[in-house]
């Protein structure tokens, strides 16, 4: 492995990391702000813990989408060698199965009323904010001063 793919590596494992830890920190204020919401409602008929793991649930659904999205960026695009066909029609099936396979899960888990579905939608808008928010840092980090 060169010493260029290694630094694309240790980037990419560095953003990820750091959207993971921004959608923990995020969270972990919507799971409290959940569960006050809970306290002073007190909704019957409903568990106090339906909303907080509906939330996380979204949450780790969109930090998996996000990997396997820094996955296919990975293996098509950043790959020494890789022509600008291929790269995209190999991206387009990943991106696919990946979409498929997060619609089944979420087909089912709406299907069967498992989860709440605003917690879920709540929680995949969580990692979006993460990633927004890791986008930033960098930008701030890597732009001139001044």
């Amino acid at each position: 492995m060169t010493d260029e793919a290694r630094i694309r590596q240790q980037a990419v494992a560095g953003i990820l990391r750091g959207v993971a830890t921004k959608t923990v920190l995020i969270d972990f204020v919507a799971v409290a702000a959940a569960l006050i919401y809970y306290t002073l409602t007190q909704r019957s008929g409903q568990t106090w813990w339906y909303l907080p793991v509906s939330i996380i649930f979204g949450s780790l659904l969109g930090i998996l989408n996000f990997r396997w999205l820094a996955l296919a960026v990975e293996r098509f695009y950043l790959r020494k060698g890789a022509t600008p066909g291929f790269s995209s029609i190999g991206a387009l099936i990943l991106n696919f199965l990946k979409l498929s396979v997060i619609f089944f899960i979420l087909f089912i888990v709406i299907k069967w009323q498992l989860m709440h579905v605003f917690g879920i939608v709540g929680g995949l808008s969580i990692c979006f904010l993460a990633i927004v928010w890791e986008g930033a840092t960098i930008m701030k980090q890597t732009l001139p001063k001044g």
